[in-house]
């Protein structure tokens, strides 16, 4: 190695240039001790990447079924007494079997109950179909990761146990999510017919007392048994009360008006000679039939 190879370093005692050793050569003074070379750090190579599988769907926290359950059919259940309640009310009181003054506490105090129940009747069925949107979006994301998972396989990129791993987990939400999208329309239908428990026949039974009761009540009030006031209570609390009955039947009265129709179009054919009496008369017991089995 030459002199111009050798590492060198200026003395800080002398000031001349020697090589880079503990000690001076021309005077004897201790050297600095160069620092030494700084080694760069290699990058590590990144491992090989795993196969690619769609990611675990991510389910949040939910409201237990039977928690759920219950609060609905105690909304349900609560709607059916007060409206009941109601009815027996105008009863006793167009046959005047109650004060006034009693007749209009209670008549507040059951509306404004059912008042509240029908508010959380209604927050609680747009609650449940905004959560039934979502769960059948998430179940329509499993249903595609389930077939992009398949393709996957198909193609080489995921082996045989992840890809029976990540099926049986795929599977175990979709068979969640399932269930939980019945169970969620089951309780929307519930709250949105309310008197579930009862025949259709029967709530329209119910319908049809309102009305004779207004005009009791009405005559009352031209009599001056009772006052404008309450008998404009009773006709705004009766007016509600027939709305709400008739949004729990009305496909059926629909389907009975529809049906009254076709029966009309049948007597009108019969009597035009195009039909015979053995054709009308299947036909006319067929459709009393259907009109029949609406309301049972």
């Amino acid at each position: 190695m030459t002199d111009l190879e050798e590492p060198r370093i200026r003395c800080p005692s002398c000031g001349r240039s020697a090589p880079a050793m503990k000690y001076c050569i021309h005077c004897g003074a201790r050297l600095p001790q160069a620092a030494p070379p700084t080694v760069r750090p290699t990058a590590p190579v990144p491992p090989p990447l795993p196969p690619t599988v769609p990611p675990p769907t991510r389910i949040p926290p939910s409201i237990p079924p039977t928690e759920v359950k219950d609060e609905i059919g105690s909304i349900v259940s609560g709607i059916t007494v007060l409206i009941d309640r109601k009815v027996v009310l105008l009863n006793l009181f167009q046959s005047e079997q109650v004060s006034e003054r009693v007749f209009g506490k209670l008549l507040n105090d059951y509306g404004g109950k059912l008042k509240d129940l029908l508010r959380s009747r209604n927050g609680k069925i747009a609650d449940l179909r905004g959560r039934l949107g979502e769960e059948e979006r998430r179940l329509s994301d499993v249903a595609m990761k389930l077939e992009e998972l398949e393709v996957r396989r198909r193609v080489g990129e995921v082996d045989a146990n992840v890809y029976a791993q990540e099926t049986d987990r795929l599977k175990a939400e979709e068979r969640e999510f399932t269930e939980s999208v019945k169970t969620m329309k089951t309780n929307i239908e519930r709250l949105a017919r309310v008197f579930t428990e009862r025949k259709p026949s029967e709530i329209r039974d119910l319908e049809t007392k309102l009305p004779p009761y207004e005009t009791a009540i009405a005559n009352l009030a031209e009599k001056g048994k009772i006052s404008v006031e309450t008998l404009n209570a009773v006709r705004q609390d009766i007016k509600e009360t027939l709305e709400f009955l008739n949004l729990l039947i009305l496909d059926r009265k629909e389907k009975e008006k529809e049906l009254r129709d076709q029966l009309e179009t049948l007597q009108t054919r019969y009597k035009l000679s195009e039909l015979s009496i053995e054709d009308y008369e299947r036909r006319r017991r067929e459709l009393q039939t259907e009109i029949d089995r609406i309301w049972g």
